[in-house]
């Protein structure tokens, strides 16, 4: 069976441009291929491909970084307590927001980012913070409320959510609120 391929925009000006200025000695889908196959092993090898590859990591090494399998077996145990701890949710009293979430906070006319990861706030700087203590970092120092302050956007997702509202639903659901009797009365029809 003939190697499968699948095509990739590129800008035709690009493309022309890689062939011409190399007198046609070099293939940009050839190269494109190899950057991506030296990505991926790049990754494996010093960056963190358990975030990417997650639990097909044995499965991108065989195929792509044979030649690092031993070095990163040896890590193996490392590489997978690091994505372990990675995906731990950040627990703030009664509620849990999802690893991998955004989260932001306005002050000064400017909206502040952050990402959820390791179950702390982390910074573009790579610092963890609590949900209040981020609050006041971005406030230069001053004590802020936090549930008021920050809002969430889990992964994919479009929308931005405010800490109060999870708060009240976190409240209303172990307060056997509107969400648990509406389950409740479904199972009942039964």
């Amino acid at each position: 069976m003939p190697d499968m391929n699948i095509y990739i925009p590129m800008s035709r000006k690009l493309y022309d441009n890689v062939i011409r200025f190399s007198d046609g000695k070099l293939d940009p889908a050839a190269i494109a291929e190899d950057l991506l196959i030296n990505w991926i092993g790049s990754e494996l090898e010093f960056g963190d491909g358990a975030k990417y590859f997650c639990s097909h990591i044995e499965d991108v090494i065989n195929e792509y970084a044979p030649h690092l399998r031993n070095k990163i077996i040896h890590n193996d145990d490392k590489i997978e307590k690091k994505a372990h701890e990675d995906r731990k949710p950040l627990v703030w009293k009664n509620v849990s927001i999802l690893s991998g979430s955004d989260v932001r906070m306005a002050y000064g006319g400017t909206h502040h980012y952050a990402k959820i990861l390791g179950g702390f706030i982390v910074d573009s700087n790579g610092k963890q913070y609590s949900p209040s203590e981020w609050a006041a970092h971005v406030a230069g120092g001053t004590s802020r409320n936090a549930w008021r302050d920050l809002w969430f956007r889990e992964p994919l997702s479009k929308t931005w959510i405010p800490a109060q509202l999870l708060r009240d639903q976190a409240a209303n659901e172990l307060a056997g609120g509107s969400y648990g009797k509406s389950i409740a009365s479904i199972d009942d029809l039964d």
